[in-house]
């Protein structure tokens, strides 16, 4: 009987590629009960379900059906299950069908470049610094990544704007004339224009130095200093810390401070007690300005009741600063050369007019040789390095007509080129990577793996490895996985995909209630995205097991992170220095789960929710993504008063059956974070603004005015689904390591979809198991699971 079933259902579903008709036996025995037409429990009707596999939606549909039966969650337990034989069969011929017309679908979409990648790609290209990224929409998002084909659209609107982004970067690009005058300049913090705050706030010593003690009523560091030109800029800092044996921090920021608050910071950086210069190169743009504020927290009362001579707080004592550029390496740079070769380039004349022109801009002209030769040799020179590849002269004819079309009608030069370089940057070639269906090609393989791991174009090296067609051949895709690895470059990998896979890039999303959190500032926000970053550069520099995600026995820490910790031995390592701590249970730390930067993205700036967090965990480390609430149930808001917690408060809205089925998979780990707050401090009690609890007593000494209470105790127990107690972080990452496969095969997924630029579907669960399993065999090493992806049919294949 069992085996008739089998021959039928195969042969029904293989005829026809819609395993509806062919599986429904099974499913009006075991599913019907609850999801037909009249019922639709969880909103699913099964009914109303579409055959055609054809469609992405159903394609989704029904794959969520399938693992709902695969893993027993479907027929409910309370309900008669079936044989495991006939489990067994409906979803091995529903996986056929499943593989079958996902992999029809998973090549048609083409990619397109992200505003972050075409920013990279035009600075890389042409030597620029033109901030471009902000003139472009944002982009969308898939499966977790903003750079996943189906997610990224074109409109006439991201068109106009790629237009004018490619004419910025190709302005700051050309140079007219000899290199800016370098300046050195120093700043002198004298009683002339700043009486009131030497008075109130600041103290002039005996050695010239002025001490400040808080960040308020600060100038610019070179109150007559405004960046002439573009560039790079040496700026040296001496002083010490006033008052304390420890260092003090202060942040450098650029900007022109007007009213749109255009500032963004550039370094944090730190002093110690005995005098000392900190130098740094930044860059700045024209008429940016440079000011420094302290990260220090006075006693406001005694400061000016006392004033800045008598005050016995810390402060930060500075010399004159001095600030010295712009620093050009070279003139014209590659960009002018790439675009105009070793034509004269004369300063003066009419320069760039209409739409190419910019003000303070410098002006002149480019003098040709010979107009039409020279439009054929520059843009067939130009092309190839725009577009990735080779360019035919067939492919290229279109642009230089263009440009001696321009020429044609009395634009200049300059122009008529610019016209033909804007057009090729605005281009298919340009802006999508051209992916052929099936293998691809040496320099698609090249392009590929330069945007996952660089995030813009292939250097020459792994052009001219692509153009002798050996970037296919394993071992050299290896060995060219390994440099672009180890190249500084690389940095925009860890930045861009832990920005991405743990949310980091909503750091700013918000704001710590100062009531509740008065001792976070930008030092601990900063100072947490870059310890996430620099351990996930460790893990990935030194071939170390993913498991350090979920749990390690180190970390790299800075002394606030450390004091936000209570981690001690971490002293005098300020600012952006960080060093390598070992961790101990008590710390209550290891993995990522446990850093500030995560804790604080999957809060909000008042309180955790084990909803929020329990989401994070689930769709970011187990791989799984829970369904949105039912339509017309309200979400759980938290009581800062602390009458009542969160957890209290989700336990009636676990009553409700419709919400039940979700919240007993999504709470638990969320519970499981609950010890850590907002900015990611361990906690035993919530902080509570109602007057009715006590206050906190030995605080640490940069937490003043503080306005909260001890709220009532945190409880961080729970269950997971499958039945398996846990009483805190500690043991629930245990559970989660239990099964170590399980993290492995969801990071070589986040890692597929962000090299591929698409998600991965049910066609790709066979390799994605491959590779999971060689990484295990291999010790779980970070640095072989991306060998592995980038090794995988997956990678290689459209």
């Amino acid at each position: 009987m069992l085996r008739r079933f089998l021959i039928v259902l195969f042969l029904l579903s293989s005829a026809s590629g819609a395993p509806p008709a062919a599986l429904k036996p099974f499913l009006e025995q075991h599913c019907y009960d609850c999801h037909d037409a009249d019922t639709k429990k969880g909103g699913l009707d099964l009914d109303a379900l579409p055959a055609d596999l054809r469609s992405p939606e159903t394609l989704a549909k029904w794959t969520q059906l399938h693992d709902l039966v695969a893993t027993g969650e479907m027929p409910p337990k309370k309900k008669p299950q079936p044989p495991q034989v006939e489990r067994s069969a409906f979803t091995g011929v529903l996986a056929q069908s499943l593989t079958q017309w996902d992999a029809a679908l998973k090549g048609t979409i083409m990619r397109r470049l992200n505003r972050t990648e075409y920013e990279n790609t035009l600075r890389d290209l042409l030597g620029v610094r033109t901030q471009l990224a902000d003139l472009l929409p944002e982009d969308g998002k898939a499966f977790g990544f903003d750079n996943v084909g189906e997610a990224l659209d074109l409109s006439p609107v991201h068109l106009q704007r790629y237009m004018d982004a490619a004419k910025a970067a190709l302005r700051d690009a050309v140079k007219f004339g000899p290199p800016p005058e370098k300046k050195k300049v120093a700043a002198v913090f004298d009683a002339g224009n700043n009486k009131r705050n030497f008075e109130k706030s600041w103290l002039k010593l005996d050695d010239g130095s002025v001490v400040f003690f808080n960040s308020g009523n600060f100038p610019s560091i070179v109150p007559e200093f405004a960046a002439p030109a573009e560039g790079i800029y040496r700026l040296t800092v001496t002083g010490r810390a006033h008052q304390t044996d420890e260092n003090v921090t202060f942040s450098i920021y650029a900007g022109t401070f007007g009213r749109d608050n255009d500032s963004h910071l550039l370094d944090l950086v730190n002093l110690p007690p005995k005098q000392a210069s900190r130098t740094l190169e930044v860059f700045l743009r024209q008429r940016e300005r440079v000011r420094i504020y302290t990260q220090l927290v006075p006693d406001q009362v005694s400061l000016q009741k006392n004033g800045p001579s008598n005050y016995k707080g810390p402060g930060l004592a500075l010399m004159p600063v001095e600030i010295e550029g712009p620093i050009v390496d070279e003139w014209p740079g590659r960009g002018h050369r790439l675009l105009f070769g070793e034509l004269e380039a004369r300063a003066g004349g009419a320069g760039p007019k209409g739409k190419f022109a910019k003000a303070g801009a410098s002006v002149g002209e480019i003098i040709p040789k010979d107009a039409a030769a020279d439009v054929k040799r520059l843009l067939n020179a130009f092309m190839p390095a725009a577009f990735r590849r080779p360019v035919s002269v067939e492919k290229a004819a279109p642009y230089v007509q263009l440009a001696q079309d321009e020429l044609t009608a009395g634009t200049s030069f300059h122009d008529a080129m610019i016209t033909a370089y804007v057009a090729a940057l605005c281009s298919p070639d340009f802006l999508y990577l051209r992916e052929p269906m099936g293998k691809l090609d040496d320099f698609a393989l090249a392009s590929r793996l330069s945007y996952m791991l660089w995030s813009t174009a292939p250097d020459a090296e792994l052009i001219a490895t692509a153009t002798k067609g050996r970037l296919s051949d394993a071992a050299t895709l290896r060995a060219q996985t390994e440099r672009l690895l180890s190249d500084p470059r690389a940095s925009r990998f860890i930045k861009s995909f832990t920005g991405q896979w743990l949310n980091l890039r909503e750091i700013d999303f918000t704001v710590p209630d100062k009531q509740l959190y008065p001792e976070f500032n930008d030092v601990l926000k900063t100072a947490s995205v870059k310890e996430t970053e620099l351990f996930f550069e460790e893990v990935l520099r030194g071939n170390l097991s993913v498991a350090n995600f979920i749990d390690s026995d180190w970390t790299l820490l800075n002394e606030p992170l450390a004091r936000l910790y209570g981690i001690s031995g971490v002293s005098g390592v300020s600012g952006m220095d960080f060093r390598k701590v070992a961790l101990k249970p008590e710390h209550h730390r290891g993995g990522v789960m446990t850093h500030a930067s995560v804790l604080k993205v999957s809060a909000n700036g008042t309180s955790t929710s084990p909803v929020v967090r329990g989401v994070w965990v689930l769709e970011r480390i187990l791989g799984k993504t829970p369904p949105p609430p039912p339509p017309g149930v309200p979400g759980v808001e938290p009581d800062i008063r602390g009458a009542q917690t969160l957890r209290q408060q989700l336990d009636k809205h676990r009553s409700m059956e419709s919400c039940n089925g979700c919240h007993r998979v999504i709470d638990p780990p969320g519970f499981a974070l609950e010890n850590y707050d907002v900015i990611g401090g361990w906690r035993e009690n919530y902080r509570s603004l109602g007057k009715d609890f006590p206050k906190p007593a030995n605080l640490p000494s940069n937490v003043k005015n503080v306005q909260w209470r001890i709220g009532p105790a945190v409880d961080a127990t729970g269950t997971t689904p499958d039945g398996r107690p846990f009483k805190d972080l500690a043991e629930y990452k245990k559970i989660i390591l239990a099964q170590p496969a399980r993290f492995t095969r969801t990071l070589a997924e986040k890692l597929a979809v962000y090299g591929t630029g698409r998600g991965m579907g049910f066609s790709d669960r066979s390799e994605l198991d491959r590779i999971s399993t060689s990484v295990a065999a291999k010790g779980n090493g970070f640095r072989d699971l991306i060998h592995e992806v980038v090794q995988s049919s997956i990678f290689k294949n459209k």
